[in-house]
């Protein structure tokens, strides 16, 4: 609901504090309108009077700011090994996070898990004080995050996951697709942050894109855009998991990075984690090949390095079609740095037209492993204000 509340409390979001008179020109409302709503919205508790500001001449205004206690948001990112949750008050900072290993998405019991811990983290927030407003879950896959509805986990037909989530914690629940809300918290938090069009490269155990065009976000007419990991890429006869054959997430992501790395193993060639791929029937986790390139294992840095080729080679081709200022590259295999950046930098350097590649800056994600919580929780907070529900 576009109320004048709500426009206060939008505006505010996107800055740190503004005179009545700020906020009257930037809503292109009266001084005396915009009196009276930063009046209600001071006794509801939803903004604070930060003082007078500083002036050389005249009467000296009063800065408002939203006020960091009027609620609390909790954002969830839903990985296929992990699930991260965090929360983040009023004014937009965050004050917690907590990794759960204990969650495999493709298990039998995974949505009961994922029940569990969010009423677990919603008690817990209740139990120090915080009134939670909104929830918002960054899910893989195809999600629809205007019924709520996540067509490729948990999904019943005719009850929307939101809905179902809900119901359990008994506070308001959206979904979003993961790597969007990603490029959300990078967009507004992270390294995005001033940029007018930027693309997010999720590359966790499948592949993933966000796109922000003119400052928006872009999701498509039914919400789906950024499948850059389900576009056909490689005449390599594997299945997806979509069931397509030969998508780029086949060569291009934590699952390509795992089969080929144990397709060399076992063909003979020499790891730290030859010993424990060979004698082991435990599917190898993406965390130990990390920690297997941050330790320099030869293998496991040749591996992410031709990934990183093929990276950037089908990033090329997103250059010369979206002209982006900025390329944030996210996900588990981001962490292993330049190994991955530098030889997919290489790549764009020989694939992209260098005339509008030449103002394209490629960087790794800013805000690392948190980059999904932080947009899950914008969103949240997002929705909440828009709705106007104080």
């Amino acid at each position: 609901m576009n109320t004048p509340e709500s426009q206060i409390l939008a505006l505010l979001s996107r800055r740190d504090g503004a005179t009545i008179p700020q906020i009257a020109d930037a809503l292109g409302i009266s001084i005396g309108t915009a009196t009276k709503y930063v009046g209600i919205l001071l006794e509801e508790g939803a903004l604070e009077d930060c003082g007078k500001t500083e002036s050389v001449t005249g009467r000296r205004p009063h800065r408002y700011s939203l006020r960091a206690d009027a609620g609390w948001f909790l954002g969830v990112d839903v990985n296929d090994r992990y699930i991260n949750a965090g929360l983040m008050d009023f004014q937009g900072n965050m004050h917690g996070q907590r990794i759960f290993e204990d969650f495999i998405l493709d298990s039998k019991g995974a949505f009961a898990r994922l029940s569990d811990i969010l009423r677990e983290v919603v008690s817990l927030a209740r139990e120090n004080g915080l009134r939670i407003k909104g929830t918002c879950l960054a899910v893989p896959g195809r999600i629809d995050d205007r019924t709520g509805d996540s067509y490729t986990w948990f999904y019943e037909p005719g009850k929307a996951l939101a809905r179902r989530l809900q119901e359990q914690m008994g506070i308001p629940t959206s979904l979003f697709n993961d790597t969007r809300a990603m490029t959300v918290g990078e967009y507004i938090k992270g390294a995005g942050a001033g940029t007018q069009n930027m693309l997010m490269i999720n590359v966790n155990w499948g592949l993933g894109m966000g796109i922000v065009m003119d400052g928006k976000v872009y999701s498509g007419k039914s919400g789906y855009a950024g499948e850059l990991g389900h576009v056909y890429g490689f005449d390599n006869q594997i299945i997806c998991r979509c069931g397509k054959r030969g998508c780029n997430e086949t060569e291009i992501s934590g699952q390509a990075l795992q089969r080929n790395l144990v397709e060399r193993i076992r063909a003979g060639e020499s790891s730290i984690l030859s010993q424990r791929v060979l004698e082991s029937d435990k599917p190898l986790m993406l965390s130990e090949i990390m920690d297997a390139v941050a330790r320099e294992d030869v293998l496991c840095i040749d591996v992410i390095e031709k990934i990183g080729i093929l990276l950037g080679e089908k990033t090329s081709g997103l250059i010369n079609l979206f002209n982006p200022e900025l390329v944030v590259v996210g996900g588990e295999l981001a962490m292993t740095g330049d190994y991955l950046l530098d030889p997919m930098r290489m790549a764009v350097n020989k694939h992209a037209i260098h005339l509008v590649s030449k103002d394209t800056r490629i960087c790794r994600s800013a805000l690392g492993i948190d980059a999904g919580i932080v947009g899950a929780c914008l969103v949240a907070r997002y929705n909440h204000i828009n709705q106007n529900n104080l």
